[in-house]
């Protein structure tokens, strides 16, 4: 599930007005929209400052770029700041230990701490809890570009993300003749 880090200039009694045409519903943690197993759901913070922007999570599941559209429809009128983007990957098969031996053999990956940080590029990898999260922050003052950053990261858990293969799955397709 992707989760990011946005501040709005809007307070959440607001924004929850603005999202019911969106037929987003209001729950105890915040608006939620969902569809077909697909949820996304903005979470404001719990401790917001009086003045200036209030800060917001987004959480989704599936396709980004359904993420996307959902993001720009119910925030992106409000020019919302993006300041972090992470994923979080796990695999029923893959442990804490499994995951950072894979990923000291990759040398695309700097280790930070062999207790499960790794760096590559501008994306920070930690591995916990038999889990892998990815994460990109802004720098102090500065956003993020949504799209840019989700592309970097669906790219970096497709090459991470054990491959299954099963050769008995071939015996239940037909041949065309």
């Amino acid at each position: 599930m992707f989760k990011l880090t946005c501040f709005a200039p809007i307070p959440p009694e607001q924004l929850g007005t603005a999202l019911r045409g969106l037929r987003f519903a209001t729950k105890k943690e915040g608006f939620e929209w969902y569809l077909d197993g697909h949820i996304f759901r903005i979470e404001p913070f719990k401790n917001q400052p009086r003045e200036s922007m209030k800060g917001y999570r987004v959480f989704f599941n599936g396709e980004i770029d359904g993420g996307i559209y959902l993001f720009d429809s119910s925030l992106g009128w409000l020019e919302p700041m993006v300041t972090g983007v992470e994923y979080e990957l796990s695999h029923q098969k893959m442990k804490t230990e499994d995951w950072i031996k894979d990923l000291m053999k990759r040398p695309s990956y700097k280790m930070i701490d062999s207790r499960g940080l790794f760096q590559k590029g501008r994306i920070g990898v930690v591995v916990v809890n038999d889990k892998i999260t990815f994460q990109i922050r802004a720098s102090k003052g500065k956003k993020l570009k949504l799209i840019e950053c989700l592309k970097e990261i669906e790219l970096l858990q497709s090459e991470l993300r054990p491959v299954e293969f099963d050769l008995f799955s071939y015996l239940d397709e037909g041949v065309a003749v």
